[in-house]
């Protein structure tokens, strides 16, 4: 069963043709210098789509196999997807005296097994490679497959190759001295470096960019680059030598996944960049259309390689000419940038359709296809950078136009501007001239309204200082005689400041003038003044303290109601009694009750009666002078003249504030009694 198995085998392996042609070739090792030579004219070939021979069954019915030569094969083999199993046969002589170290070298790193048989006249050596075995199990640790063979002085030496694999199979097979390959990888290592190395500067630099402009094209021409920079470090082999060094799957399946990927994102840059969704609207669904393509066929792809293979490549090519023909209609459209795009994508569209019709056979394997796709990504690298680079010169020069226009409207905004505020500061002027001769109107009628009679001061010792914040102020006092040696005193201090406290005092002064000759109590007194203010000015929402004193000299008495008013100081000989309040601050209760107090005096004593203004001084580190300091000062300076003992007390709030602004009116009145 086995014998009729074989020689099916056989019968099935000799009457499969490959356009060939049988002759006898060795290559002379003598022809080796600091060139390769290509070994494809010289291999003979036999496919094997039983995928059941080995290398004994090969060597013992050789004869009958007929190994024979590719006729269109010039410096590599192409089998495109093939599920066979293919033999390569080479022979060699060194008819040197010496030994000789080569390298058999295949430059197509996408090959799952590539195993060597070396035989000579006393032995034959097996060298398992290709990508199911790990890099560092391989007999050179190179990005492609390379294999160092020894040959004996005046040796012959024949070489089997027995390649498979699910991928496209391309065998570039050439074979180097030694010594000039090592050479040949460190100089091949200096250009990747060079190519990557420009890759990770562009990402670099746009990157950077990106996070100042926070343009979305810089990022998405990053995201472009790094895949192309993947998809091509898959496509030559860097991948597998320096990324996941061994997976199998990775290289059977990536590079096709990372080439959909770069479609995926150049179709998104592309729509950004030359604004397709608003230049070519009614051909913007079919990116999308495309993009998912680019998306399930991958998928796909994965679940059933040998299914789907073929259809994703060809979805790169027909994906690829989508853009270049989106990239043509831009630049029919008169876009700049759509220029630079189109020379770049050409680039790139050339390198994919050399990598696909390789792959797919329809191509020979040479330097320019191995290593075509590398060259052309660089080229479309450089040339987007351009593109963005235009872009960006295209923007500052937009935005110094638009910084033109702006400063040419700002220049003539600024003098309509200063026309405006010439005429409406005459105006505000003429306004201000004119409340500024109210003010002084306003504050010559309360100066006025708060003038003590001169007459009073035949009888009555007194003192006072009155300084309004502003022109005019919200403190209010007056001195009434009442009858023989009885005088009555107000201070009242409205809430606020300005004109609007100031017309409150003349409310005041108003409501008070008609009663503060009623021999009355004092708290009766203020009870009638908070039932009028009530009736008139509470819509006016503004509240008062007020304290009125009667001092009745013939029986040496004070007697007095405070509305919520801080207390007045009565200074005797070493000691301050003070007058507090009696009941609430007026304007906020009609009804409201009073209660009358009565102190006794002494000759020589003397009375402090003041608005809150006076203590409520504030410094630089925001403290408060007090009632406190207050009452110590006016008690320190006793003995002084009473006009004397006023003038250091505004000079200590003055020390005391240093170069913060008073907040509040002060009042002040001292008495001698």
């Amino acid at each position: 069963m086995k014998n009729c198995k074989f020689i099916f085998i056989l019968c099935l392996v000799t009457l499969f043709r490959i356009e060939l042609y049988s002759e006898s070739t060795i290559v002379n090792l003598n022809q080796l210098n600091d060139k390769p030579i290509q070994l494809v004219p010289s291999i003979y070939v036999l496919e094997d789509p039983t995928n059941a021979l080995d290398y004994l069954s090969i060597k013992s019915n050789e004869k009958n196999l007929r190994f024979q030569k590719v006729t269109n094969a010039k410096e590599a083999f192409n089998f495109s997807y093939s599920k066979s199993t293919y033999w390569l046969k080479v022979n060699f002589t060194n008819p040197n005296e010496l030994p000789m170290d080569t390298a058999l070298v295949i430059s197509y790193p996408r090959l799952k097994t590539l195993d060597l048989f070396l035989e000579t006249h006393d032995q034959v050596k097996n060298i398992p490679s290709g990508y199911s075995i790990p890099s560092n199990n391989r007999p050179y640790q190179s990005r492609f497959f390379v294999f160092p063979i020894q040959f004996s002085a005046k040796s012959y030496a024949t070489v089997y190759l027995k390649v498979n694999s699910p991928n496209a199979i391309n065998l570039p097979i050439q074979i180097w001295k030694q010594k000039f390959y090592d050479r040949h990888e460190i100089d091949d290592h200096v250009i990747q470096a060079l190519y990557f190395g420009i890759t990770l500067a562009m990402i670099t630099f746009n990157l950077f960019l990106y996070f100042i402009l926070r343009d979305i094209s810089y990022f998405l021409y990053v995201l472009v680059v790094l895949s192309s920079a993947l998809a091509i470090a898959t496509h030559n082999g860097i991948a597998s030598e320096y990324l996941w060094n061994y997976s199998p799957w990775l290289d059977q399946y990536s590079i096709n996944i990372f080439i959909s990927v770069v479609l995926i994102l150049f179709l998104i840059f592309m729509r950004n960049l030359l604004q397709t969704k608003n230049v070519l609207p009614k051909l913007d669904p079919w990116n999308w259309f495309f993009i998912v393509v680019q998306i399930i066929l991958p998928i796909a792809y994965i679940f059933s390689f040998d299914t789907f293979i073929k259809w994703l490549v060809l979805s790169h090519t027909v994906t690829s000419l989508w853009i270049l023909l989106l990239g043509v209609l831009c630049s029919l459209k008169k876009q700049r940038i759509a220029y630079f795009f189109l020379l770049a994508f050409s680039f790139l569209f050339l390198a994919l359709i050399i990598s696909t019709l390789r792959a797919l056979g329809y191509i020979p394997t040479n330097v320019f296809t191995i290593e075509g796709p590398q060259y052309g990504s660089a080229a479309e690298m450089v040339l987007l950078a351009f593109a963005l680079a235009d872009r960006y010169n295209k923007i500052i020069k937009e935005k110094e136009i638009a910084e033109n226009k702006v400063k040419i409207n700002l220049e003539k905004s600024n003098f309509e501007l200063e026309e405006k505020v010439k005429e409406r500061t005459f105006k505000l002027n003429q306004t201000l001239s004119v409340l500024r001769r109210d003010l002084d109107v306003a504050k010559k009628i309360q100066e006025n309204s708060i003038s003590i009679d001169p007459n009073l001061r035949k009888n009555l010792y007194f003192d006072y200082r009155y300084l309004p914040v502003s022109e005019v102020g919200g403190d209010f006092f007056d001195i009434t005689h009442l009858k023989d040696s009885s005088y009555r005193i107000l201070v009242a201090d409205a809430t606020g400041h300005g004109v609007h406290a100031a017309m409150i005092t003349m409310a005041i002064k108003g409501l008070y003038d008609p009663i503060k000759e009623f021999e009355l109590p004092p708290n009766k007194v203020i009870e009638i003044f908070n039932e009028e203010f009530m009736d008139n000015f509470v819509s006016l929402n503004s509240l008062l303290t007020a304290i009125i004193i009667d001092i009745h000299f013939e029986n040496h008495t004070i007697e007095f109601a405070s509305a919520g008013h801080p207390a007045a100081v009565l200074i005797q000989k070493e000691r301050t009694t003070l007058l507090p309040k009696t009941g609430r601050m007026i304007g906020l209760k009609k009804q409201t009750q009073y209660e009358n107090k009565r102190l006794n005096f002494g000759t020589g004593d003397r009375l402090f009666v003041f608005t809150d203004g006076v203590y409520e001084v504030v410094n630089q580190k925001e403290e408060e002078f007090g009632e406190e300091q207050l009452h110590h000062h006016l008690l320190e300076t006793r003995e002084l003249p009473l006009f004397d003992v006023l003038d250091r007390l505004l000079k200590t709030l003055q020390n005391f504030q240093k170069t913060e602004e008073r907040q509040d009116d002060l009042t002040i009145l001292g008495f001698d009694l």
